[in-house]
């Protein structure tokens, strides 16, 4: 028996995976709208003044991009691994490499956020720095890396 024979079918444990991330991405979608719900409660009950709720809405978007970014993983091994579906080309994978691009950006814009956060919750100055400064040196070599890599797609 011909190793091939046994792995040209085993492609099909990826939909383990598939499967897996798209459940991930429902529920994270499924929290996004809860994060939402909470937001819009707190702007009418006259919380829309506070600095957490800037950090409460840039964690609702980031929700929403984690929920999205899980989605385009989804896709990305269906197609490397089962086979084509109907997607528009900026969402075409052609390689790993090509799903290396939307964590990267994802975990940009979580560290980002964060940072935000930190700098807003933060009292001494110093420690904001030192807080934003890392999280600063971490987003540059995130975006050195995917720029070196060549993971933007074209």
């Amino acid at each position: 028996m011909r190793l091939g024979k046994v792995l040209g079918p085993a492609r099909f444990l990826a939909i383990v995976a598939v499967v897996g991330l798209l459940a991930t991405s429902i529920a994270t979608f499924g929290w996004s709208v809860a994060r939402t719900v909470l937001f819009i409660d707190d702007l009418f009950a006259g919380k829309w003044r506070s600095d957490d709720q800037v950090v409460s809405l840039l964690k609702t978007i980031d929700t929403y991009l984690l929920a999205l970014v899980q989605f385009i993983i989804v896709v990305g091994l269906y197609e490397l691994f089962i086979g084509e579906l109907d997607v528009p080309e900026w969402l075409r994978i052609q390689s790993l490499d090509d799903l290396k691009g939307p964590i990267i950006d994802i975990l940009v814009v979580f560290v980002a956020v964060k940072a935000i956060e930190g700098l807003l919750k933060q009292k001494d100055p110093l420690d904001a720095l030192t807080f934003v400064g890392a999280a600063a040196s971490l987003i540059l070599v995130l975006t050195v890396f995917r720029l070196a890599k060549g993971t933007t797609k074209k």
